[in-house]
């Protein structure tokens, strides 16, 4: 094997590894209160959905006005509580990037499997870790949330296929929408598989927006020990009535 050919393996190998260690290696304790300020290099994401054919429950301007308060944001955090027995929690590491979209337009795919703090317009970020998922909750102000996830139907049918630059590599990235039910102001989802050479990443990615606020998680998708499709589906309707309460409350 050529030398840069080996190179190319190794380091596929080594982000596929580092992804799995940071998306699904359990560390809930990444929300200790003091919120995330953002970053400028990232961003976080959201995914339009298809609900029995037809995307999620949408609204520019529904829910509740205001800005959203870091406890806000904490109260719509998952627990232990919440997941199944077993998304484990525990310790994990932030700061992975998954590369950039060499089409512009899809880079908001990737983002939210990202776990460094992200601008897209929000204020403020809280985090939850477990074995099988990463969440996330951002808070906006005024109607920057409901800006972000304008237009995400559009950007799923583009986006079908593309393909990430990591350090000079390009590896292949497929799309599909996920269904999921109707939540807060709108509720999308969508399966995004990366084919890193030796190791493909899947992962299913669930986004809820009530007012100013977005709650996304990412879950272990595609892999050879995936979670339930019913265990998934009752995390993200935790995730969605979390959310709801929080910014209701």
């Amino acid at each position: 094997m050529p030398a840069f050919a080996a190179v190319s393996v190794r380091r596929a190998a080594a982000v596929a590894l580092a992804a799995s260690s940071l998306v699904f290696a359990a560390a809930c304790g990444s929300s200790d209160g003091k919120g995330d300020k953002p970053a400028q290099k990232d961003a976080a994401t959201s995914s339009t959905a298809a609900s029995s054919g037809a995307s999620g429950a949408s609204g520019a301007s529904g829910g509740a006005k205001g800005p959203v308060t870091e406890a806000q944001l904490k109260a719509a955090l998952l627990t232990e509580k919440d997941v199944p027995a077993t998304w484990k929690a525990g310790p994990g590491t932030d700061g992975l990037t998954f590369g950039k979209a060499v089409k512009p337009e899809c880079q908001k795919l990737i983002q939210l499997m990202q776990s460094e703090a992200a601008p897209m317009g929000a204020a403020t970020r809280q985090s939850s870790n477990f074995e099988y998922g990463l969440q996330q909750v951002f808070g906006f102000d005024g109607d920057k949330a409901a800006g972000y996830l304008k237009g995400f139907d559009a950007t799923l049918t583009q986006c079908a296929t593309f393909a990430v630059d990591m350090e000079g590599e390009k590896y292949p990235v497929t799309v599909k929408p996920l269904p999921v039910d109707q939540a807060g102001d709108e509720a999308h989802g969508y399966e995004l598989v990366m084919d890193m050479g030796p190791i493909k990443m899947g992962f299913h990615t669930y986004v809820v927006r009530k007012g100013g606020a977005l709650s996304a998680l990412c879950a272990k998708g595609k892999q050879a020990v995936g979670i339930p499709t019913a265990e998934y589906q009752a995390v993200t309707g935790t995730v969605a009535k979390k959310l709801d309460q929080a910014i209701q409350g």
